[in-house]
């Protein structure tokens, strides 16, 4: 669906949510409106709540989401190619080389699908990705080109890539490309994923142990951003 629509329902469905509770207040709260006519049937009333509730509630959801869904790229953009696969092989210390697997033989499918959020991210982009950020209903797709705002969840986008072994989920908003990260370090009583740019990424405390064993420890005076 469009993101606009997306949102519209987010919206409906929330005043839907928010009926009962609405209900509930006009019995319990003496204080009650005399519009409300406590007579009806609980049906009845939990529809004139609906209906009262909805259109607000909805207008209220897109205003919010408006400045999101301006930023975010052209679904009608026609979608990127499939590119090969990149793999980095160490040459030795500070140095590295790309080497490009060729396309798989005519009529064989590749052994791993291109996440389905590559669709949506603008051409000039890539798709060598750096790190996912969860921004509500939205993510935050950083790559080493740039970065750029879409409409996806967080965690479909983490189950397509764990598929492939691309990288790590190292907290509920955040996942990094293993080819991105210089290590950990560790701040105060908090751990954080230190990327290339020096950009540093929390890690949650159930997901430290494996962060600590996968990626190598920094010296924090060399990432201050």
């Amino acid at each position: 669906m469009p993101p606009i629509i997306q949102v519209v329902l987010a919206g409906v469905i929330g005043a839907g949510l928010f009926t009962p509770v609405g209900v509930g207040l006009d019995v319990a709260l003496p204080t009650a409106v005399s519009s409300d006519d406590l007579t009806q049937s609980p049906g009845a009333r939990l529809l004139d709540e609906f209906l009262a509730i909805a259109p607000p509630a909805s207008l209220t959801w897109v205003g919010l989401n408006a400045v999101r869904l301006l930023r975010l790229p052209d679904r009608n953009a026609p979608p990127l190619q499939s590119a090969p696969i990149v793999k980095t092989a160490a040459m030795g210390e500070g140095e590295r080389v790309d080497s490009v697997d060729p396309l798989p033989p005519e009529g064989h499918a590749p052994q791993t699908r291109d996440p389905q959020f590559f669709e949506r991210l603008p051409a000039t982009l890539g798709r060598d990705l750096v790190a996912l950020t969860a921004e509500l209903h939205y993510l935050r797709v950083q790559t080493s080109a740039g970065n750029t705002l879409i409409l996806f969840p967080f965690g479909q986008a983490v189950a397509e890539l764990s598929a492939a072994d691309r990288g790590m989920q190292i907290h509920r908003s955040h996942w990094v490309a293993a080819k991105h990260v210089v290590g950990v370090r560790r701040k105060g009583e908090r751990l954080f994923c230190v990327l290339e740019s020096g950009a540093a990424l929390p890690v949650s405390r159930r997901r430290e142990a494996e962060a600590l064993e996968r990626f190598p420890k920094v010296d924090g005076a060399r990432f201050s951003r």
